[in-house]
C-alpha cells in the first residue's frame, strides 16, 4: 500500500489505516493560520493625493 499524498510505500499499520505516512499526515492535518489583515490605507502625514485625470496618457499608451 502507498501513501495517497506522495506515493511512498507505507510501512506501519497505523499509516496504512490512515492512508498517509506520518509526514504527509502531519502536513495535511496541521491547522492553517489565518492570513494577516491587510494594512489599512490611511493617508501618510504630508502626503498629497493627486486627482485622477480622464484620458491621461501613460507610458503604455504612448
Amino acid at each position: 500500500m502507498t501513501c495517497r499524498v506522495c506515493g511512498r510505500p507505507l510501512r506501519s499499520p497505523e499509516s496504512r489505516t490512515r492512508g498517509a505516512g506520518p509526514v504527509c499526515w502531519r502536513n495535511t492535518t496541521t491547522p492553517v493560520r489565518p492570513a494577516p489583515a491587510p494594512p489599512s490605507h490611511t493617508a501618510v502625514p504630508g502626503q498629497t493625493e493627486l486627482p485622477l485625470q480622464p484620458m491621461q496618457p501613460t507610458l503604455w499608451s504612448l
